[in-house]
This record gives structure tokens, C-alpha cells and sequence, in this order.
């Protein structure tokens, strides 16, 4: 396991940032971050009008959150990803002037990696008449859609806060994404004082836009209620129109075309930001996911922020929406959700599928992630419960949960019954097998390894009812450190023989979390901290299709030595042709080809080539003595170049460049800008391994955030404008200042000739 080695002149802090060795609470799961209690307190005027409604809603914050208005006290929440709400009505102050106090408490062994701490989501005020819809009270769901027609059914639920019997008259519209009125619906009732209502209409749609993959087209439901002529409540909200099925023969469908899940689990941080749900935050890992040829995406191991399903509903992309990673029995922690378990569950499941249950991106509802009780007659019996609170909210969704895979077969059965989709971790294998006994079943690996890439991608196309993979991760995490590492080890040395036990496994064969401190990331992601492409997912677009070669250098180890992996791990290769001072070196080229033939090109001169086999799984090793130069691949088929790629040896850093993602970015704090520091040599080219101290500075319209790299050791504060490029990159994150203009961008070196740039901001 990951460890802190003893101080020492010149090593690393053993407290800086975020970071602190002797006061974290789980060490390396929740990579040596600190929680603690946090206090907040808000002065505001708010005289409410006679009737009004006014609720404090939270969409998250971690962990234990309680609020005081005026000295009353509202209420607690005790699950630090599920929404909630506080009503504040009836301690309002007549003069209008009062004093809100939260406190959010996230003290001990409270997370298996890292969760942040306090309100890291957005905050709303809710106001609205004595006639309202509750938080999270509309359901909107597709009973039948094909091109020509679609029928879909609304729910809202409405209640009288009055002390009056009231006539309701309410009235729905959905609009299209040009904004124009497709459906109506109206109507009025009758809610006695207190009482509480649902009303439901079925709206059509005529050659109705469909949301897919392919086009996410949405919708808005404009939904009003009046009482005694006054508009009392106004929701706007947004869903999609489409059916999905799964089925052994045919797989997973959207409005009956077939989409193989290319998944990737993510967890909710956002790298050097924390766990701060910044609106652009959320949409860029959305986006990175997309972009590196995910098409579905797990939410591990808890509900993300409302801000990412947004995001998954416009750009298609497929989601499994998970409720728990324990339920009555403990995972390594004292302090974990387990505790609190028994009194919380089903409100806490609940306010999970209400409050997502109109997002089209969802698919499944995962209600555990490798649930130690899950095959034992209380978990069966907590299974079949959970089952039950799913479908009084919602009955369009398959129910699933990641099983770990020695739960598979016979002994799995009971656990099976419960569930619409069957999902294990980390065993194509146990998808294989259990798909030949039990014929009516179909799966995902919510789980998987990037090696086994080639692997699953074979078993998916063989069998249907496979449907597809959630790779374990596609971003990396903060947290966990270590389990995606790679590592020397000697040629002579007996290895460890001690076991190592984590969640009732045998992990030793795994070499898992072998990444001492200072490093505090997991390094199992796909795409890195900063969301630069690492060389599995360079691998991942060679089996999908995506490119037919890739190409990188392996690292050169030391005489007596050699380098393995977690199953988690990467060799650790470079798309570099600059090693120096290293001639005659033989160095491990790894080539990544979709092709029938590769060769290799060393200054013009041919060094290797290589037919290509079934069994090498679309990856070819040469050795190669080590040349300054110009390193080329070039892959065949039929005798034909169809890909060529290059690696040339570059000149010591000598300047700097800023990448800007975008030019111009919202001058709102829910915005964010993203810039890129490149070394480069004198020429123009990356130095893809240099490691030189930056500086950030901004001015202008605009306010340094963060500053980091993906160095899983680079342990600092992101708020320092100091740090340290990685592979030749480091990130700046820019916010708005609050006002128009540019914000200026400039990073410097010693020796290096200094960036700029700008991003424009608007309002």
C-alpha cells in the first residue's frame, strides 16, 4: 500500500494546498486531502409576500450539512451527492432582514477517494405561491415514439401550502429546441388546504425530433399553475424523446437502433480545480469523454452534479447513474456512508432517480458498486427493496449493479433476480460463461482493465447480449493513489511475498497502490489530470477503429531492472524520439496498428517490421538502438500504406506556448477558461519530457483559478501561480473577473522565452 516515507531536506512538504499528510484522514484513498467542518454565513433582505414559498435547495455538499435561519434550525442531510432542500418559510423575518448559517461536516474515514468537502455544488432560492410543484416533482417519460408519432406522458405533482381549499388550473407546453410550441395540454382541479395532488397528461408529437446518440434532440415543458387567477409556479423542464430496450439477440437499442456502450467510469472531480462543480467544468469532462471516443459514462460511484447530465443530454452521450458504494456492511472506512445507511436509503435513492429521472442521456440505474452483502439473503432482501423504490419513481430505466465478478455463476443468482442488466467488474470472462448459462440474461462490465481493450472489444462483437464496457477510468482521479501505476522492479529481488487484502480480494498478484507520497493521483485514467490523451486511450481508438497506428517509446529502465503494472497501469511510454545522452541504447518502441503489416524507419533506414497476428491484439514491440534522428511507422494493408507516423528528436527548451481551449469565454463565474503552457524547443516542437518551473500571471478581466500539470508526484497548492510542467504541458485555469474585456495570460521561465495570450470575455 502507498506510504509516507520520513522527512527529510529537500523532499517533499509533508503540508501544502489541499494536501497534509499527518491530518488526512485515509492517506492515499483520498490522495492525503484533509476534510474538516466549514462554516458559512449569509446576510440577506428577502421580505416574503403573503402565501410565498421560499426554499434553500442544494444540489450537493459533502458530507453532513445542517442550516440555521434566524437562529431556527431547518434541518440535516447526510449524503454528500444527493440534492436536498430546506424550507424557510415559516422563519422569515417580518423586517426582511435575516441571517442563514450552514455548516457542512466532513470529519474522519468518510470516502474511499477524494470527495472534496462542503457546498461544491450549486445553491438555488426557490419562490413560489402556496400552489407549487415540489422539488423534483415532474416525471416525464416516452410511452411510444417513432418518426411519424410520439405519445409521452407527464406527471407533475402539485401541492396546496395555503390555508384554503383552492381551484388549480394548470397548463402544459413543450417546446421544441427552435423553441417553438409542439404540445399542449390543459386543465384544472380542485386541492384541498395541505393536500397534495398529481397530475397526469399524455401530450403527442407529430414526426417529433428524436433524441439518440447520434442527434440529442431535446425538449422543454413548460409547465404553469394558477390559483384565483395569480401564476403561482413556473418549471421549466427539459427531456427527451426516445424508447430503449436491451435484449440477448439484439443488445442495447435506442429507438431500435443498436449502440455497443464504449464506456468510460469517471469520478465527480475535477483534477487541479477540486471537486468544485463549476458549470464549464462539468461540460469540458463531458466534452474530453466524448472527444476520446466514449459514447456512455458511469457515474462512480455516486449521483454526479445535475450540471453533467445536462451536458450527457446534449451531446448524447449514454449515462448509468449510481446511488451507492455501500450499503449496511463497511469498506475499509469507519466513517463511510454504511453508518448512516440503514435510515437514509430509501429517501436517498429516491431523491436520486426523482431528480434525474427526466434526463434522456440516463439509461440504467446502478443501486450498488461491488456490494459486499450483494449475494447473501439481506443483500438479495435490500436488492429486491431498492427495486421496489426505483419503480414508484420511475419504471422506464433498466436496474443494474456492478457485481464483482466472484459473484458470478450459481452464486449469483439471487442478486441477479433483482436486476434488469447484470454488470460485473473486471471478468469479460464471467460474461462469457454466464452468458451461456442463462440465455435470457444480458450484461456490462461496469468495470474494466485498458489492457483487456482488444479483449472485450471481441467478446462485445461475438455476443449481443454483452452490451458493452465502462473502463475503469477514463479521466483520471484524484485519490487512490497508485492503482493505475507502473513501477522497477529487480531482476534479482524475490518479490514481495507479503498478501494484500483490500475489500475481502487477494490483490497481491496486482501490485496495487505502489505509488508512495508525494504522489496523490490514482494514474489509472485514460485521459489525464489536465485532459491531455495518454497511450491507452491512444491504444483504445486503434481496437474501436478510431486510427489505424499509434506510436511510443518506452521509457528506458536501468540495467537489473525491469517495469510492471497494476492491472490498472500503462507501461510507461513517451511519444518521444528524445533521449539523449543514450546512443546504442536498445530502446522498446511500442506500436499500436490496425493493419495488416508495420515497419520501422530510423533515419531512412529500415530497423524492423513486422506482419501482424490475431494473438498480438493490435500491438507490435521492436527493439530498437538508440539514434538521434527521425523515428517513423508506417502501417500496410494489401500491400498499400494506409497510416504513417512520426517521432523526431528535438533541441533543448527554449521557448514557451499558450494553447487557449476556447477564445472567448461567458463573463459569469460559472464559466472557465483553459489555457495550455507548451515548452518548446527553439523550433517550434514540444519537448514532450521537459520538466521546468512556470509562473502564471493574469490581468485584465480575468483571475488565475488553478495551475498544475498531470505529474501524479506533483503534489502543490493550484492556487500557487508557480508550478512545474509535465511532459511539457501545464494547465492555467482562467475565471472571469466579473467585468468585459480580455484577460491576459503570460507564463514565464527562467532561460525560456516567455507566452502570451489572451481570452476575450464577454457578457
Amino acid at each position: 500500500m502507498a506510504s509516507v516515507h520520513p522527512s527529510k531536506p529537500g523532499g517533499p512538504p509533508r503540508k501544502v494546498g489541499p494536501f497534509d499528510v499527518d491530518a488526512t484522514a485515509f492517506g492515499w484513498g483520498t490522495g492525503w486531502t484533509v476534510g474538516g467542518i466549514g462554516w458559512y454565513r449569509k446576510h440577506f433582505a428577502l421580505a416574503a409576500a403573503p402565501g410565498e414559498q421560499v426554499e434553500l435547495r442544494f444540489d450537493g455538499a459533502y458530507l453532513i450539512t445542517e442550516a440555521w435561519l434566524n437562529g431556527f434550525k431547518l434541518g440535516r442531510n447526510i449524503n454528500g451527492y444527493t440534492g436536498f432542500a430546506f424550507d424557510l418559510t415559516p422563519h422569515l423575518n417580518p423586517n426582511g432582514h435575516n441571517v442563514l448559517a450552514v455548516k457542512v461536516s466532513n470529519v474522519g474515514e468518510t470516502a474511499r477517494w477524494y470527495s472534496g468537502s462542503g457546498i461544491y455544488r450549486h445553491v438555488w432560492l426557490s419562490r413560489t405561491g402556496a400552489v407549487r410543484v415540489p422539488l423534483y416533482g415532474v416525471a416525464i417519460t416516452t410511452a411510444s415514439a417513432d418518426r411519424s408519432l410520439a405519445k409521452v406522458v407527464v406527471a407533475v405533482e402539485i401541492e396546496n401550502r395555503s390555508g384554503k381549499d383552492s381551484a388549480v388550473s394548470w397548463r402544459i407546453a413543450a417546446k421544441d429546441s427552435l423553441g417553438r410550441i409542439v404540445a399542449t395540454a390543459t386543465g384544472n382541479t380542485q386541492l384541498a388546504s395541505g393536500k397534495a395532488d398529481v397530475i397526469r397528461t399524455d401530450l403527442a408529437f407529430t414526426q417529433p425530433a428524436l433524441w439518440s446518440p447520434d442527434a440529442p434532440n431535446l425538449h422543454v415543458a413548460e409547465i404553469e399553475l394558477s390559483s384565483d387567477g395569480q401564476i403561482t409556479d413556473r418549471v421549466h423542464q427539459r427531456f427527451g424523446i426516445r424508447t430503449i430496450s436491451v435484449s440477448p439477440k439484439a443488445g442495447f437499442k435506442v429507438n431500435g437502433k443498436t449502440h455497443q456502450l464504449q464506456g468510460a467510469c469517471i469520478h465527480h472531480d475535477n483534477g487541479i480545480l477540486g471537486a468544485v462543480a463549476i458549470d464549464r467544468a462539468e461540460r469540458r469532462k463531458v466534452e474530453l469523454v466524448k472527444a476520446n471516443g466514449f459514447n456512455a459514462i458511469r457515474c462512480s460511484h455516486n449521483p454526479p452534479s445535475p450540471q453533467l447530465l445536462d451536458v450527457c443530454d446534449e451531446l448524447g452521450m449514454i449515462v448509468m447513474d449510481e446511488a451507492f458504494d455501500v450499503w449496511e456492511k463497511p469498506k475499509l472506512l469507519k466513517d463511510y456512508y454504511n453508518n448512516w445507511f440503514a435510515d437514509n436509503w430509501r429517501r436517498d435513492l429516491a431523491t436520486m432517480v426523482r431528480r434525474d429521472r427526466n434526463h434522456a442521456a440516463i439509461a440504467f440505474w446502478s443501486i450498488g458498486n461491488e456490494i459486499t452483502e450483494a449475494i447473501s439473503p439481506r443483500g438479495v432482501e435490500l436488492a429486491t427493496q431498492m427495486r421496489a423504490v426505483i419503480r414508484e419513481n420511475d419504471a422506464s430505466r433498466f436496474i443494474t449493479q456492478a457485481i464483482t465478478a466472484s459473484y458470478a455463476g450459481a452464486k449469483g443468482v439471487g442478486a441477479r433476480a433483482q436486476l434488469d442488466v447484470t454488470s460485473y467488474n473486471y471478468s469479460f470472462d464471467a460474461v462469457e460463461k454466464d452468458s451461456a448459462t442463462y440465455s435470457e440474461l444480458t450484461f456490462t462490465t461496469t468495470e474494466t482493465h485498458s489492457k483487456d481493450a482488444y479483449d472485450i472489444k471481441q467478446h462485445m462483437d461475438r455476443n449481443p447480449a454483452y452490451l458493452g464496457e465502462f473502463v475503469w477510468t477514463g479521466m483520471d482521479y484524484i485519490g487512490e493513489v497508485g492503482s493505475g501505476s507502473s513501477r522497477l522492479r529487480s531482476n534479482t529481488k524475490p518479490p514481495e511475498e507479503e498478501k494484500k487484502i483490500i475489500f475481502g480480494m487477494d490483490v497481491s498478484m496486482l501490485n496495487f497502490y505502489v505509488w508512495d507520497y508525494p504522489a496523490y493521483q490514482a494514474g489509472s485514467g485514460e485521459i489525464d489530470l489536465i485532459g491531455l490523451k495518454k497511450a491507452p486511450s491512444q491504444y483504445r481508438d486503434v481496437v474501436w477503429g478510431r486510427s489505424k497506428l499509434e506510436l511510443f517509446v518506452q521509457r528506458p529502465v536501468p540495467v537489473g531492472y525491469h517495469e510492471d503494472q497494476t492491472a490498472w497501469g500503462w507501461p510507461d511510454v513517451l511519444s518521444s524520439w528524445t533521449w539523449t545522452p543514450l546512443d546504442g541504447q536498445p530502446m522498446t518502441v511500442h506500436t499500436y496498428c490496425a493493419a495488416e503489416e508495420i515497419a520501422l524507419l530510423l533515419n531512412g533506414k529500415e530497423v524492423g517490421r513486422k506482419r501482424m497476428a490475431p494473438e498480438d491484439k493490435l500491438k507490435a514491440q521492436f527493439q530498437v538502438p538508440y539514434q538521434p534522428g527521425t523515428l517513423i511507422a508506417v502501417a500496410y494493408t494489401g500491400g498499400r500504406e494506409v497510416a504513417r507516423k512520426v517521432l523526431e528528436t528535438v533541441g533543448e527548451p527554449a521557448q514557451l506556448r499558450l494553447r487557449a481551449e476556447r477564445a472567448t469565454v461567458a463573463g459569469s463565474g460559472a464559466d472557465l477558461g483553459y489555457v495550455y503552457a507548451d515548452v518548446l524547443d527553439a523550433a517550434g516542437r514540444l519537448v514532450p519530457d521537459a520538466a521546468v518551473p512556470l509562473t502564471f500571471t493574469v490581468t485584465g478581466a480575468g483571475q488565475l483559478r488553478a495551475a498544475g500539470s498531470a505529474n501524479p508526484y506533483g503534489i502543490e497548492s493550484f492556487q500557487d501561480a508557480r508550478t512545474r510542467s509535465y511532459h511539457g504541458t501545464a494547465l492555467a485555469i482562467i475565471q472571469p473577473g466579473g467585468r468585459r474585456g480580455d484577460a491576459v495570460i503570460k507564463v514565464t521561465s527562467p532561460g525560456l522565452k516567455a507566452a502570451v495570450t489572451t481570452i476575450q470575455i464577454k457578457n
